[in-house]
């Protein structure tokens, strides 16, 4: 009986894989929407080769955290990329300029390119976000209006890699993602990690570190501390594995994970939407 190959080592793959890790603290602050304050944390670059740290996405132009201060309110504006906003943390709300929609922890919202769209931070803390950005590819199907899920309306679905990760889906191809594209918020349980394993040429799988806990990742042979909106890029080079470790005794994890797979994945016409309400002008 054979056995199965060893993993090689990042050393002998030849791969730095602080190329792949995006880090809050490394990321310079820039201004969305005119006062959303936005640190980019992976941007646009092949991974085949780097320029820079985290400059390593094919499908998507950028991942970065996106806060708004309390109070405050960003133009009623439209822009020419598919956006994605998660919510961790604070209370707001968003409207296109005759609907609306209440914004909190475990929100997300898909705003298609070129969709009227406000925030409003309704409190005094700061509304936290995770903000995703990028072109539609031609095979796309982007809505023609905004659509808002909450994670707490999703069910868990069958445990992949060893059982530790349980994704809950955020955003499919019925709501006008590419056909091979995904977002789900991964929980990890205790003391768990996922099933180590590498990734083709072609598939694109982040991952960034939700609020509240600081966890560890594991790229090819090495560990790396994984602190609160650290984000890496799984390398397409079908030799470095990757994981993510969940070493808290009783506290389950978090994780934002986005992929653009080389296969369609399931239709999701059945995922529960949060319906707009309208808005009051008077």
């Amino acid at each position: 009986m054979s056995k199965p190959p060893p993993i090689p080592s990042n050393d002998e793959v030849g791969i730095n894989i602080d190329d792949f890790i995006g880090h809050p603290i490394r990321s310079s602050e820039t201004a969305s929407h005119d006062v959303i304050v936005k640190c980019v944390l992976l941007s646009a670059g092949d991974p085949a080769t780097p320029v820079s740290p985290g400059d390593v996405l094919l499908y998507f132009k950028e991942l970065a955290t996106a806060t708004l201060e309390g109070q405050r309110q960003t133009p009623l504006t439209s822009l020419p990329d598919q956006l994605m906003f998660y919510i961790e943390g604070g209370k707001g709300r968003l409207d296109d300029g005759d609907r609306y929609w209440d914004l909190e922890k475990g929100v997300g919202v898909l705003i298609p390119p070129g969709v009227l769209h406000r925030f409003t931070n309704t409190a005094d803390e700061l509304l936290e976000m995770i903000l995703l950005a990028w072109q539609p590819e031609v095979e796309a199907r982007p809505l023609d209006e905004i659509r808002v899920r909450s994670i707490d309306q999703m069910p868990f679905p069958t445990p992949t890699h060893w059982g530790a990760y349980l994704g809950k889906g955020l955003f499919g191809p019925d709501d006008g993602l590419h056909p091979n594209a995904g977002f789900y918020i991964v929980h990890v349980p205790p003391m768990m990690m996922g099933d180590p394993h590498a990734h083709e040429e072609g598939f694109e799988e982040g991952w960034i570190k939700l609020s509240p806990d600081d966890a560890y990742m594991l790229l090819g042979s090495e560990l790396r501390e994984m602190p609160v909106h650290t984000a890496f890029l799984a390398p397409p080079n079908g030799k470095t594995v990757h994981s993510v470790l969940n070493v808290k005794k009783d506290t389950t994890q978090q994780w934002f994970y986005f992929a653009r797979f080389p296969y369609p994945l399931p239709r999701n016409p059945d995922w529960p939407i949060v319906e707009p309400k309208v808005l009051d002008h008077s």
